[in-house]
């Protein structure tokens, strides 16, 4: 009788046999979490293929009537913060009371901040006219400020560049702007001089107030979508936090943009 030789899996192969199961496993916390999303705000999620922005949401108790311009940046957005919790909302976050949302677009994370946070102050600022009243209207109910500004490292004025989807609109400097610009610091004041957590998403002047030093002093945490318009790197991304006193904590990166969590090295400060 033959007897064949039966050779154990070579390291790469068992490397795949395993993670197969890790990554089945990943993807269904993902859509248990993102079912999970959906039920806390009011609506039912199943699949992004079949799935329609619900025409109201619930939060803190409330019943909101959403109001977003008719174009994909504003299904993104949604996936973004109702459904994805990218911003992760109540993860590796201690006690939140200040949140400063800078490209709050037509209000999404603002609101889901109100979802999770019920007691925190939330200043939301947008420059953008176009969205303006679809960001009044979301947010009119929930006891969130919102600034029709932009924020910069210098007070100013800047012009609205839109190519594309609303949540890509940019602002510029050149030429006589229309559109009241404040700075970094002087958006921090208005909270009472410190900022629990910053959301950061404003097509590529996160690099103009990057220039800034001591008012991210002020600041404990940072989420926020960084955009490399212009030949920047994440290493970039990453030195300048580190210089400004933060630790990356989870870097999600894409092609020219991704996704930062950041959080003050030394928490006393």
């Amino acid at each position: 009788m033959r007897v064949e030789d039966h050779q154990s899996p070579s390291g790469e192969n068992m490397n795949q046999i395993t993670e197969t199961p890790r990554r089945i496993l990943r993807l269904l916390l993902r859509q248990a979490d993102a079912c999970a999303n959906g039920i806390r705000f009011g609506f039912l999620f199943v699949r992004s293929r079949w799935f329609k922005i619900p025409r109201r949401v619930f939060v803190g108790g409330r019943s909101v009537v959403l109001h977003y311009p008719p174009d994909q940046g504003a299904r993104s957005d949604f996936f973004t913060c109702f459904i994805r919790n990218e911003y992760g909302l109540r993860r590796q976050l201690a006690d939140v009371r200040t949140i400063l949302d800078i490209g709050a677009n037509v209000g999404f994370f603002s609101m889901t901040a109100r979802g999770r946070y019920p007691h925190s102050t939330i200043h939301a600022y947008e420059p953008n006219p176009r969205v303006l009243p679809s960001l009044e209207s979301n947010t009119s109910a929930l006891n969130i400020e919102i600034y029709n500004e932009a924020v910069g490292s210098r007070e100013g004025s800047v012009e609205i560049l839109e190519s594309g989807s609303s949540n890509q609109a940019q602002t510029t400097t050149v030429g006589a702007g229309s559109i009241h610009q404040v700075t970094l610091q002087t958006a921090i004041e208005r909270l009472g001089g410190s900022v629990d957590l910053l959301k950061l998403d404003c097509e590529g002047a996160e690099w103009d107030m990057f220039r800034l030093d001591e008012c991210w002093k002020n600041i404990r945490d940072i989420r926020m979508e960084y955009h490399l318009f212009h030949g920047e790197t994440y290493q970039q991304v990453e030195q300048t936090l580190q210089r400004l006193g933060f630790e990356v904590i989870l870097w999600k990166p894409d092609a020219g943009f991704g996704t930062v969590w950041a959080s003050r090295t030394t928490r006393s400060q």
